[in-house]
């Protein structure tokens, strides 16, 4: 799966865009920027300024994808960060938001303050580096709106920085059995050994589950395969919901599964149900307001996050595989205090 767009970007294929259309841009990370397509003068922080001649290449809209590429250097130095060229290993490697990433055009693989992460690669036109604004978006937690009638592009950082989720992959493929599992590391927590460790406990996870699914196919005369991806319906600076959705099929037979992880970033652990909750009645509390005569034991595990839905609470009954939503206002008066943070707006 492809890691969850936590921003959105609306541009339509449809829109046919030329070097005369005015395309503006703003970017904010204590910067506001605009700039518009084939024009030689741009604003920072409300200053025009014009390209200099060290800019020998303007944003553009790739006529094929009809998506923005923007000089990667330019953009990136106006913002205060920097991006240098390592000759060694023919990579870019851009300085910005705490972040050291390392990129080479054409390769989805990266590097993410050291981890091994996927991200999608820069292109290169007549000896320029550019990205996309997915890349300005997804790696420097960045908004992105698209105004059709204007025909311009907002580009809001957040002024509160959240951990980003990014993702690696484990891919296997040999004989009858194959897989081809996602894994999320996250990248951006003020504890760096506490970072350290938890994608380190991500990682051992999903190879032992993978090991789990080798060892059960081992003698599988037909092919046996594993896919694996996630979604994170809910990311704050104070909590990260990642969903595992895993799909097994073997001799013809398929097998769906899904599990969750709710991580509370400020007390480093791994969130239970019963957590967030002042007193212990309540199951009996959540179950009245689902219409539900008994909440499962299974949900003590079996629950996560959505910005939009509220406490999503998931379990098996007689139809298969159910999930109930009780939006955060509904329970706000159930939650510990240090929880409360749900009501607030600070979430995607």
């Amino acid at each position: 799966m492809t890691l969850k767009k936590l921003t959105v970007i609306a541009v339509a294929a449809s829109v046919m865009i030329c070097t005369s259309v005015f395309v503006g841009i703003h970017l904010n990370t204590n910067n506001e920027m605009e700039f518009a397509i084939g024009e030689q003068q741009y604003t920072i922080n409300g200053s025009t300024k014009t390209f200099d001649e060290s800019v020998k290449n303007l944003p553009i809209i790739d006529e094929k994808s009809q998506k923005l590429l923007i000089p990667l250097r330019w953009v990136i130095e106006e913002l205060k960060g920097s991006v240098e060229w390592d000759k060694a290993t023919k990579a870019t490697v851009i300085q910005y938001q705490g972040k050291n990433i390392r990129i080479e055009a054409g390769n989805q693989k990266a590097a993410v303050n050291g981890y091994g992460v996927i991200l999608e690669p820069p292109v290169t036109k007549n000896g320029c580096t550019y990205v996309t604004a997915d890349f300005i978006a997804d790696n420097f937690d960045t908004n992105i709106i698209w105004d059709g009638k204007q025909k311009e592009i907002t580009l809001r950082t957040e002024a509160i920085q959240r951990p980003i989720v990014y993702q690696n992959k484990m891919v296997y493929e040999r004989g009858n059995r194959s897989y081809d599992v996602e894994v999320p590391v996250i990248i951006g927590l003020n504890d760096g050994s506490y970072e350290k460790n938890l994608n380190h406990k991500l990682s051992s996870d999903i190879t032992d589950e993978i090991h789990d699914f080798m060892t059960k196919h081992e003698k599988d005369v037909e092919k046996s395969n594993l896919k694996s991806e996630y979604i994170v319906p809910y990311r704050s600076k104070e909590m990260i919901s990642i969903v595992f959705l895993a799909h097994e099929k073997s001799n013809e037979e398929i097998e769906e599964s899904k599990h969750t992880i709710n991580i509370d970033l400020q007390t480093q652990t791994f969130l239970k149900l019963g957590d967030l909750f002042r007193k212990k009645d309540y199951k009996q509390k959540l179950a009245k307001e689902l219409s539900i005569k008994e909440l499962p034991e299974e949900t003590e595990q079996q629950f996560y996050f959505d910005k939009d839905r509220g406490l999503v609470l998931y379990y098996k009954n007689e139809y298969g595989m159910e999930e109930y939503a009780i939006p955060f206002l509904e329970i706000r008066k159930m939650l510990k205090d240090n929880y409360q943070f749900l009501l607030g707006q600070n979430q995607p």
